[in-house]
This record gives C-alpha cells, structure tokens and sequence, in this order.
C-alpha cells in the first residue's frame, strides 16, 4: 500500500471535502501486524504515521486481519465485504476506543477508507 498515495486520494475527493469537512479524529489502523495512525483534520487527511506504536494516542481504533483487510480493499469486493460493519458482525474486525466519536464521524470515515478501494490490488 503506498501511503502517500492513499493520502492524495483522500484529499483530492471532492465527496469527502463536501460530506466531511467537520470531521476531525485520530484513527489507530491495525492492519495485521502493521500499525498506521490516521490524523484526519476538516475531512482532510493531515497525517499519516507507521508503527509499530507503544502507546498510540486515537480517538478509536480499527483492527483486522491483513486478509480481512485485503477482502475490504478489492476493487469490487464480494457480497458482505463492502461494509466494515459486516465485518464487526462476523467478528473478522474490531472496533476500539471512543464509540460515539467512531458514530459521530461514520460518514467521513467511509468514504476515507473507501479510498483504499481506489489501489485495488495494491492493498
């Protein structure tokens, strides 16, 4: 996955400036083994950081398997893939931390995420 790319992407989506622009929360990403902090400022992503991480400060944070999380970031993932909810419910991912923020943000942190769709196989 290239990051910096990820980033770009993020920033240059006219639907996450419209949608998210309040939007602003520190996201700990655990995807299998690696660890990357998410600083997402106004809709915009701001920062980005690799771990691994000792004590990590984030609102929430989101951790799955590399392949749940490879599952996610198919270009057209398959039936029950799309949605990280569904991964919550089959227990494939957890959520951590703040709850009413993780809500509070849902929106912008889909459509964040649903960049990571945009590297197709690069994930």
């Amino acid at each position: 996955m290239d990051w910096n790319d990820f980033a770009g992407r993020v920033n240059a989506d006219p639907l996450v400036a419209r949608l998210a622009a309040e939007s602003s929360f520190d996201l700990l990403l655990r995807w299998g083994d690696e660890e990357h902090l998410l600083r997402v400022r106004d809709g915009r992503l701001q920062a980005h950081r690799a771990g691994p991480f000792v004590m990590p400060q984030c609102d929430f944070a989101l951790s799955g398997s590399e392949d749940a999380w490879a599952r996610f970031c198919q270009a057209q993932p398959a039936p029950r893939d799309q949605d990280i909810f569904a991964f919550f419910r089959r227990g494939e991912m957890t959520l951590t931390g703040d709850t009413r923020k993780f809500y509070a943000h849902q929106m912008c942190l889909k459509l964040v995420l649903a960049q990571l769709r945009a590297a197709g196989d690069d994930a």
